[in-house]
């Protein structure tokens, strides 16, 4: 079974979905275009995801050179 979740972001759709006993809970992230392009993420994934949306949103991102 999923969940659509409220998105502050115009244009998104969230899903949040069972990923099965070794996932759990998870998101989908969808641009609401329907050729089918998401990014599915644990609850860990999505953390992480939103640090680095937000250091990039306030102008801190850091560049891989590696």
């Amino acid at each position: 079974m999923s969940t659509e979740l409220k998105s502050h972001a115009q244009g998104i759709t969230l899903t949040r979905f069972f990923g099965g006993s070794d996932r759990g809970a998870c998101v989908e992230v969808n641009e609401g275009r329907v050729d089918g392009q998401y990014v599915q993420l644990t609850r860990a994934q999505a953390a992480a995801l939103a640090a680095d949306l937000m250091d990039f949103a306030q102008g801190r991102e850091v560049e891989d050179v590696g």
